[in-house]
């Protein structure tokens, strides 16, 4: 008997949003507004036998109470940065937000994000620091998605679709300890990357050929993903299931492909997972 549970999620929001400027790089901002989530949920069973299904019956499933959030934000924002051909280059980002929800739940996240760019003629030195989390009595609830920081924007190497069962101590899933350390409500990453011109115009680039920017790049990403009830372990440790920073370090490649999209293809090294050793990827994606 193979039972099938399909869930759909309906979404509908309204949000205001106003902006207050200081000067041409610094800004208050504030926004609210109001989500309606709704589940629908139906199960489907077959039986077989011998592999030949013999039977097969759909129906209602029970599905979870709807959702009625309000919610608000504050952010602080501060931008002098200049974008070269696939990411910024020189200048200072950073954004300090609140943003409290409530009704059905109620918490409230904390944005904390700062960018420094280095610039020289011929490279530029980036470092990034972020933290994203969610605080207060139902932070928790399982029905919120955790956040993850296996994405190559946040920690190249660490993506799902590259785990394997022979990574995990105990088995894939819910006790897979190496990479449910990924997830949590509340994160903390930090990046640093020397990036080089390679293919642009006179002035910016180390060949001059306009119509494919390329810019290389050398990596170091690092990531803590936490709850409330279990709280990061900050130590390098390459053999552990506990909640300890993961780390990578590589090299990559971004292209501007005719100024409609950037590819980034990268080849990253993490440290945190000795079985799987380096590996390419692929996004698609600005630097940040």
């Amino acid at each position: 008997i193979v039972e099938q549970i399909r869930e759909r999620i309906f979404v509908e929001n309204a949000r205001l949003f106003a902006f207050y400027p200081f000067s041409t790089t610094r800004r208050f901002e504030v926004s609210g507004g109001y989500t309606l989530v709704n589940y629908e949920r139906d199960q489907i069973s077959e039986l077989s036998v011998d592999g030949i299904v013999i039977g097969r019956r759909e129906g209602s499933y029970p599905s979870p109470d709807p959702l009625h959030l309000a919610h608000g934000a504050l952010a602080y924002v501060h931008d002098s940065s200049f974008f070269g051909f696939t990411s910024p280059i020189r200048g200072t980002r950073y954004r300090i937000e609140v943003g409290p929800t409530f009704g059905t739940l109620n918490y409230y996240s904390l944005l904390l994000d700062y960018r420094k760019y280095f610039f020289t003629k011929s490279a530029t030195l980036a470092f990034r620091g972020l933290h994203l989390g969610r605080y207060g009595g139902d932070s928790e609830d399982p029905v919120l998605t955790q956040f993850y920081i296996g994405y190559p924007t946040y920690v190249r190497g660490y993506s799902s679709g590259s785990f394997s069962l022979s990574e995990c101590t105990r088995g894939f899933g819910t006790n897979c300890e190496e990479f449910d350390r990924l997830i949590g409500s509340r994160f903390l990453i930090s990046n640093a990357e020397l990036r080089i011109p390679f293919i642009g115009v006179e002035g910016y680039g180390l060949i001059n050929f306009p119509y494919l920017p390329t810019e290389l790049v050398g990596f170091a990403d690092a990531g803590v993903a936490w709850n409330r009830d279990s709280e990061p372990r900050f130590a390098f440790d390459r053999y552990t299931t506990d909640r300890t920073p993961v780390t990578s370090t590589g090299v990559a490649a971004r292209f501007n492909l005719l100024g409609a999209l950037i590819l980034e293809v990268y080849w990253a090294y993490p440290w945190q997972r000795p079985l799987k050793g380096g590996h390419w990827g692929l996004q698609l994606a600005p630097g940040w």
